[in-house]
């Protein structure tokens, strides 16, 4: 993992490339110098920029790899997708700022930083409310994306789908997690997400957000306690270097809105809007695949290097209950419809299985 003196370096050339205003600069020689270009491109092509958080090999890497693949496939090479992954136009919040300013064509973000500009958005991480990532799958993709894609397009979003950023476990330092009382008093990390924060404040932990790719170096040097995460992110990231406890509760699902620029969208001709728009949709079925995959393989491995706790998920379901109260209260439509519809996924699941 990147010790100090690199992540410096890498601080100070993504801001170089935010101040450059990478939107704005599309067509230059110095964006294919600073985005690795491998020679000359065509001139009439279309070169959109696409910018994620995720290390190599983690789903979200190889899921924008599989996008990328596809819209040159599909649009004959017409349109080129170019990935600056690891944050290299920084975190997952800078990059919707700069996404809603078009400064920056899209991102493959983090639920919370989309929650900033979609509070809605939060309620697909209320705890316990999805039994698996399937399970969020089936509700995300019908009438909830709509929903929320029509208020992220009044911010200057449009949303092309939902990742999957996986069902998420608890790690920490200090000692085995098993009842709701062995979280408290721990030092978190979350994202920048107001329902992780609120679920982990309701445990008695001290949740402190942190962006991502300073977690390694936080854990390490013992700045935080622990951190919650999908395995797959936890590995992808070494994690498991610097933790020693693995508690597999489930607690929340998150999904990864791919984002683009409404402005950047609306400007695009409509045979490249429908390239893009079919390259996402086979792109995130590769990426779910992907995260299923390899979140098996990697439970299996953590249960031999790590100390791994299964928790009750029904004491903790109680223990937290009041997140739900609390949000229901300020989103009570959506509320409903979230619920409702993860209720009617259940129901029809365990009829299937009866």
């Amino acid at each position: 993992m990147h010790d100090d003196v690199p992540l410096r370096r890498r601080t100070l050339r993504r801001r170089s490339l935010l101040q450059a205003g990478i939107g704005g600069v599309l067509g230059t020689g110095a964006l294919a110098a600073c985005a690795g270009g491998d020679g000359p491109r065509r001139t009439d092509s279309v070169r959109i920029i696409l910018g994620h958080g995720a290390a190599p090999g983690n789903p979200r890497s190889d899921g924008a790899l599989a996008f990328q693949k596809l819209v040159a496939e599909k649009s004959g090479g017409d349109v080129e997708i170019q990935i600056l992954g690891q944050e290299a136009v920084g975190n997952d919040t800078e990059m919707m700022v700069s996404v809603a300013a078009g400064t920056l064509d899209m991102s493959i973000n983090s639920q919370g930083p989309f929650s900033t500009y979609v509070p809605e958005a939060a309620l697909v991480g209320l705890p316990f409310l999805f039994e698996s990532s399937a399970h969020a799958y089936a509700v995300l993709d019908g009438d909830i994306q709509g929903e929320l894609a029509a208020h992220a397009e009044e911010k200057g979003f449009h949303v092309l789908n939902f990742w999957d950023n996986g069902m998420r476990d608890i790690t920490n330092s200090k000692h085995p997690i098993e009842v709701p009382g062995d979280v408290a008093g721990l030092k978190i990390r979350t994202p920048d997400d107001p329902m992780t924060i609120d679920i982990f404040g309701q445990l008695g932990a001290n949740p402190t957000p942190m962006a991502f790719g300073e977690l390694y170096l936080a854990l390490r040097q013992g700045a935080v306690d622990g951190q919650e995460n999908p395995v797959v992110n936890i590995k992808s990231s070494s994690l498991q270097e610097v933790q020693k406890h693995l508690a597999v509760t489930g607690h929340k699902y998150e999904m990864n809105p791919f984002v683009m620029s409404t402005t950047r969208w609306q400007n695009l001709d409509a045979d490249v809007q429908q390239v893009i728009s079919e390259a996402a949709a086979e792109a995130v079925d590769e990426q779910r695949r992907l995260m299923t995959e390899q979140t098996t393989e990697i439970y299996a491995e953590f249960e031999a290097t790590l100390e791994v706790s299964h928790p009750d998920r029904t004491v903790f379901r109680e223990a937290t209950h009041p997140v739900y109260e609390r949000w229901q209260a300020e989103f009570p439509d959506f509320f409903d419809q979230i619920t409702a519809a993860a209720d009617d996924v259940r129901a029809d699941h365990e009829e299937e299985s009866a």
